[in-house]
């Protein structure tokens, strides 16, 4: 028993040494205050850009229904998200304002600065010699912020008109829940996985470094789909963070479960760094 402890803990903790001497916790704090920073500017961005395009009803329905179809939401969950859906929806009732304008101006500074942060932590965590980006790789991150905002309007007009073009085929009450729980966070943990071999392929510097047998994606996409419960369940039965909660509102929450996600990235990276050195000793 003994040996097998010895297994588990020696590579358990050679990748937390890691972790600790590329100060994953700090880049991971550092990253979830930008997006946060992020979220409500952003917010109002697409809202304003949809509520153009498909009008602010609309807009709100579509993000209600799908707020709806996610499994397992609880009251605490309800409130960090009505929070930033009344952002989005009060910015799709308006015109385009100054407001909105300096929003996607802060919106896509405080983005682009965590996607920046992300690479360089994850070029530390891959054993590359992180640089700081120089005015075209802040314009590319910035263009990927970009991108990323109107993909999320592309998704909110796709949802409104998705429906109506399945009626017209005679597919009436569509939905993108099968509204079986499992069936759900089954779906859900099959797309997180294809995101995080997405990032861990093509974030960093260097490319190749990740495939799709790697056990690591499908462990990162676990733990972010567990830290979204553990979060809120802490939340939930923690009388001090619902202290917190009521002082300083529902960012909070995000901010915490944030915190945790990018910290499971970082040491997935890690470890996916320690399998491949693992495998190059082999080799050799």
């Amino acid at each position: 028993m003994s040996s097998k402890i010895t297994v588990v803990m020696k590579p358990a903790k050679a990748i937390f040494a890691d972790y600790g001497t590329h100060q994953g916790s700090l880049s991971s704090g550092g990253m979830a205050y930008f997006v946060l920073l992020a979220i409500a500017p952003a917010a109002v961005v697409i809202g304003s850009i949809a509520g153009a395009l498909i009008g602010p009803e609309r807009t709100k329905a579509v993000i209600e229904a799908i707020i709806e179809q996610i499994p397992n939401n609880g009251a605490d969950f309800h409130t960090s998200v009505e929070s930033i859906l009344n952002v989005l929806t009060g910015a799709s009732a308006s015109a385009l304002t100054i407001t909105s304008i300096a929003s996607f101006f802060v919106a896509i500074y405080a983005s682009s600065k965590a996607i920046m942060a992300l690479r360089m932590a994850l070029d530390r965590s891959f054993g590359f010699v992180s640089q700081r980006h120089g005015l075209l790789g802040r314009v590319r991150d910035a263009i990927l912020t970009l991108i990323g905002l109107l993909v999320v309007v592309a998704v909110l007009v796709a949802l409104t008109l998705l429906p109506r073009i399945m009626s017209a085929f005679g597919i009436e009450g569509f939905k993108v829940s099968t509204g079986i729980a499992v069936i759900d966070w089954l779906a859900y943990l099959a797309v997180v996985w294809v995101l995080v071999l997405a990032l861990y392929q093509w974030a960093p510097s260097h490319k190749g470094l990740i495939t799709w047998r790697s056990p690591i994606a499908i462990g990162v996409a676990v733990w972010l789909l567990g830290a979204s419960i553990g979060v809120g369940i802490y939340v939930g039965f923690s009388s001090t963070i619902g202290v917190t909660i009521a002082a300083f509102g529902a960012p909070m929450v995000i901010l915490l479960w944030l915190y945790f996600s990018f910290i499971g990235v970082l040491l997935g990276a890690e470890a996916q760094m320690y399998l491949n050195k693992q495998g190059e000793n082999t080799r050799a």
